[in-house]
Order: structure tokens, then sequence, then C-alpha cells
């Protein structure tokens, strides 16, 4: 006999002790954590140019959203499924995807599901002539 669930189909947990139930009244969609783990603007960090930063965006939450037009960016998808909004264009991300944002494109990341929503992202500053 087979058997097979995937916790991204199943409904929400809405029990009152859940976090998404404890966050529902909020005044904001933002819901992350972010952390630089290269990062240039660290005194003992060798990198000049790139940065490498880990966000989780919890149920229901969505990132700041901005841009940058000295950098261009990378995301990898570590885990869950979400919308990344890259300019006007919306993708349905999920884990394993990559995805490019040239510089000076809005982008912004949402997550769907069950699980929080991991990306691994790195950014990279362009050289002055690229500009």
């Amino acid at each position: 006999m087979k058997y097979v669930k995937n916790i991204q189909d199943l409904a929400p947990d809405l029990d009152p002790r859940s976090l998404r139930d404890r966050v529902k009244n909020r005044d904001k969609a933002i819901l992350r954590d972010t952390n630089y783990v290269i990062d240039p603007k660290d005194k003992d960090c060798q990198s000049r140019r790139l940065t490498l930063g880990h966000t989780i965006i919890y149920p229901t939450g969505t990132t700041t959203g901005h841009s940058h037009d000295d950098m261009e960016e990378v995301y990898y998808v570590a885990l869950g499924e979400g919308i990344m909004v890259v300019g006007d264009d919306e993708y349905e991300i999920k884990q394993g995807d990559a995805l490019y944002v040239p510089p000076g494109e809005f982008h912004t990341t949402k997550q769907k599901g069950n699980l929080p929503l991991i990306v691994v992202w790195i950014t990279c500053k362009l050289d002055p002539s690229e500009r």
C-alpha cells in the first residue's frame, strides 16, 4: 500500500498556538530573518565585492523588497515555496530553483505553503565601469 502526503499540500496550522495565528493581526506583511554570512563590511572578511546571505521568510510573510543599482543578485531556494517578484514579473519558486536579479530591478519574496521559505542569496557589486 502506498500512502504519500506532502506537508505543503496540507491545510495550514490555524491553532491559536501557531505562528500563523499569532501574527495574523500584524500591521505589515514582513516576517523574515536575514543573516549576512559573508559580508565585505565585516572587518575580518576578505571578500571585496561578494556578499552571501541567508533569509528565512516565515508563513504568511514577505521580505521588505528593494533594489540596488550597484549590484546584481542571485537567489537559491533551499526550502519551501513562494513567489518572487522582480520588476513587473512574478515567478512561482520552490526548493531547488535559482533566480537572477539584474541591477536596478525592484524585487521581493513572498512565502507560500506550510514550510518557511529559506533562500540563500549572493550579491556582487558592479565594477564602476559597468554602471
